[in-house]
């Protein structure tokens, strides 16, 4: 109304006025439900957010004088008392199951603890026990890119979670004045969660429990929890859906597909922009939009120009494609094959990563803790069980090519 006044060098009519307020009554009116339904979530939910800040009030303590490396020599001498203790049965009682050791709460693996600049060496830990020491060069894994890409994520379930979905959208007809109108359902399907069991285990020595510094606190959080992490987020993108797997982007059926040539081929400009189009073309083209790939397919894609022309700018010469972000991960897999290719193949995904949903299930992580197994070598064994999930709302929502070649 304002700019149309503004367009025609006039000032707004009556009637526009009058208009005008009725839309500031709405605005207020749905900004009073709107804070009314954020205030009811905010308390319903209170849990679930305290537990992503990490900041352990999910359980209603204050996990700071929480010791993982305490409550693994306790287990490891067959008790657990103490804090610790209290911790573990406070997820179980929550969560109405009981571990096979004792529960971690997960905003406790994923705190941060400051470290100070990498400096003496040491091997299997035994640079801890000096009185100087200067910090740990943690192992080079793959970042993580599903969650920071948009996922939505489910946690603290306690039980299996169907999600309603309409596979297919209802349709309008033209008729006659008086002709009876088409029948037109929509079809209605539901997206199944349901806990699978993700696990690593690490060793620690026995002299190391007794005399590490605070330092390996850390070491043994981040280790066990990015184990964890690393498998979920390869299990988004390409878990097979067999052998307790999620079914991953990947593997998903329905998804759009975009191919190179019979045996792979380099990617081009054309695919980037197919890729899109695959997603448009399914009218999916909103969410959390944006490209998913490995390393290799960066640099191929930063040295490949858009046109042969001498001065043509490279496919990749930022960090995005036409405006989407393009996040790297080589969790994204370089060894595909595409007909006589070999293992040579990566993937390029496009789509909306709202459409993955990653669930966790219970407040903690099982750890067992096995004194026994390496028990002549000084060794206890540390075993995490983490139960989670991964679904895929809308096939629809992604394309990938999956036969780029990169050599």
């Amino acid at each position: 109304i304002v700019r149309t006044a503004s367009h025609e060098k006039r000032g707004i009519a009556t009637h526009e006025d009058i208009r005008l307020e009725g839309i500031k009554n709405e605005i207020f009116d749905l900004d009073s439900k709107i804070a009314s339904e954020m205030h009811q979530l905010s308390l319903d939910g209170e849990r679930h957010m305290r537990s992503l800040r990490g900041d352990g009030r999910s359980l209603g303590m204050n996990l700071e004088g929480y010791s993982l490396t305490r409550a693994i020599t306790q287990a490891g001498q067959g008790r657990l008392d103490g804090y610790e203790l209290e911790v573990s049965q406070e997820i179980a009682q929550r969560s109405g199951k009981s571990p096979s050791g004792f529960f971690v709460p997960y905003a406790l693996m994923a705190e941060k603890r400051a470290m100070s600049v990498t400096g003496a060496a040491g091997v299997n830990g035994g640079s801890f026990v000096a009185t100087e020491v200067r910090g740990f060069i943690d192992a080079l894994r793959p970042f993580l890119k599903i969650a920071q890409a948009g996922a939505t994520i489910l946690d603290g379930l306690t039980s299996n979670v169907a999600i309603p979905r309409q596979s297919a959208a209802s349709t309008a007809s033209w008729k006659a004045e008086n002709a009876p109108l088409d029948e037109a359902t929509p079809a209605i399907g539901q997206l199944e969660l349901s806990p699978k069991r993700v696990g690593a285990f690490t060793q620690l020595s026995k002299q190391l429990l007794i005399q590490a510094t605070p330092d390996v606190e850390r070491i043994v959080r981040n280790d066990l929890m990015s184990a964890c992490a690393v498998a979920l987020d390869m299990a988004a993108i390409t878990g097979t859906g067999a052998d307790g797997q999620p079914t991953g982007i990947l593997s998903t059926i329905g998804i759009g597909d975009v191919a190179g040539g019979v045996a792979g081929a380099a990617p081009t400009w054309a695919n980037i922009v197919a890729l899109i189009g695959k997603v448009a073309d399914a009218n999916a083209e909103f969410g959390n939009l944006g490209f998913l790939t490995n390393s290799k397919v960066a640099s191929k894609l930063r040295s490949t120009p858009k046109v042969a022309a001498t001065d043509s700018r490279m496919i990749l010469d930022a960090q995005d494609l036409l405006g989407y972000l393009v996040s790297i991960s080589n969790n994204v897999p370089s060894n595909l094959v595409k007909g006589a290719s070999g293992a040579v193949c990566s993937g390029i995904i496009f789509g909306n990563f709202a459409d993955v949903i990653l669930a966790s299930f219970g407040d903690g992580i099982d750890l067992i803790v096995d004194p026994f197994s390496r028990a002549t070598e000084g060794l206890t064994r540390v075993i995490a069980n983490s139960y989670v999930d991964v679904g895929i709302r809308r096939a629809e929502s992604f394309a990938a090519m999956k036969d780029a070649l990169t050599a």
